[in-house]
């Protein structure tokens, strides 16, 4: 059995990561799902989270997990000791990283004992941060095994100890060729175990269903939060009103930045032309894909990371994009010819690029079909689960606790 060690089961976002899990089931990879923090409550669950639940374990509540923990550590007290002074000097300089990776300490040590009471035979963690420090603790402490995957922010930003984690893992995957040169870098010595595998799209499920498109509408999808450029994309709006030219832009997702993006929206009097709907799972996504007719995100390279899955849906959507030159997206878009790029922090050459777009449907049709072309190369769901699939299969038969 495999077991996954994640922050949160369900999320909102890495909506890829449940593509994942539902492609792993359907191959018959027998797994569990290991949620660091309890179920959440109160928002929208994706329609495809549902038949993993069953799967998934949580924490007990604080008294019983505090008493597992005691009870791990009185069985491992050298270990135990060890791993936390190991954690400790490794985040000594970021004490917000440190006070986490401290507190999924006994859900670490709950969830070794019922690994080994379930025959787990390997775990991983998705990202690089406090879910593999869990799956470290967990391996040292039961002697299983232990894989992550690292995306983003979680190993160009927040990488306290991940030279460790790199050295101590089986095998660690990553979703870009970019993101797999710079763990190499990082860690030499485990250049060889660290696998590029894209984030994978179900081309049948996005594929256009013959809804008309709505000929004006620019679509984005994500987190609100300032890394993704949505202040640039909503000016942008208001340079094309400018030019008396139809434009409306949804933008799909919550986050810590909607107050300030309402309140941008309100003093450019874009009230009519742009609207935030909220967080939608991804059933409700894929029908504003087919609608809409160009998506944008024009994210900051300092702090945002990989190949945004939102550019991969909308081009598995057949919808023309355009975005930023992040370092990863030459692996998907060619500049002219599968999608645009624009400079960074420019909403008159963003709206120059969305008025070409809006005003040339035929150019945008073609960059649309060649990105479409792109990701059924390189991005096909059916091929990247195959390749997880076969990965956690092999380490499932050669695993196990030493």
């Amino acid at each position: 059995m495999i077991a996954f060690v994640v922050n949160q089961f369900p999320r909102q976002v890495d909506a890829y990561f449940l593509r994942e899990l539902v492609g792993l089931a359907r191959e018959g990879l027998d797994f569990s799902i290991y949620s660091l923090l309890p179920a959440p409550s109160g928002w929208k669950v994706h329609e495809d989270a549902r038949q993993l639940l069953e799967r998934t374990i949580y924490p007990s509540a604080p008294g019983p997990r505090l008493a597992k923990g005691a009870a791990q550590f009185l069985r491992h007290p050298g270990k135990s000791t060890r791993l936390a002074g190991e954690i400790v000097r490794g985040h000594r300089s970021m004490p917000n990283a440190l006070a986490k990776s401290l507190a999924v300490f006994p859900q670490a040590m709950e969830f070794s004992t019922d690994m080994q009471a379930r025959g787990v035979r390997h775990l991983h963690a998705n990202w690089a941060t406090y879910p593999a420090t869990a799956a470290m603790i967990i391996s040292r402490l039961s002697g299983i095994p232990f894989s992550f995957s690292g995306h983003a922010t979680d190993i160009f930003v927040h990488h306290a100890m991940l030279e460790e984690k790199l050295a101590a893992a089986r095998f660690v995957i990553t979703c870009t060729s970019f993101n797999r040169g710079y763990l190499g870098d990082k860690c030499p010595e485990a250049r060889e175990k660290v696998e590029t595998i894209y984030h994978g799209v179900d081309l049948e499920r996005f594929a256009r269903n013959g809804a008309p498109r709505e000929a004006d509408l620019i679509l984005s999808v994500g987190t609100l939060r300032t890394c993704k450029g949505f202040d640039d994309l909503i000016r942008s709006v208001a340079i094309l009103k400018q030019r008396q030219k139809s434009a409306r832009l949804e933008i799909l997702g919550e986050g810590e930045e909607r107050e300030a993006l309402e309140n941008l929206v309100r003093s450019l009097g874009l009230e009519r032309e742009v609207s935030l709907p909220g967080y939608l799972p991804q059933e409700e996504i894929i029908p504003a894909y087919h609608r809409a007719a160009a998506v944008a995100l024009p994210a900051h390279h300092e702090d945002h990371f990989g190949i945004p899955n939102i550019l991969i849906e909308g081009l598995a959507a057949s919808v023309p994009v355009v975005s930023t030159e992040l370092p990863s997206l030459h692996e998907l878009i060619e500049h002219e010819k599968s999608g645009l790029f624009v400079p960074e922090r420019n909403p008159e050459a963003l709206a120059d690029a969305l008025e070409r777009l809006l005003d040339a449907p035929d150019f945008a049709a073609a960059i649309a079909e060649e990105g479409r072309r792109r990701v059924a190369r390189d991005f096909d769901m059916r091929e990247t689960v195959r390749t997880l699939a076969a990965r956690f299969a092999e380490a499932d038969r050669t695993g196990g606790a030493d």
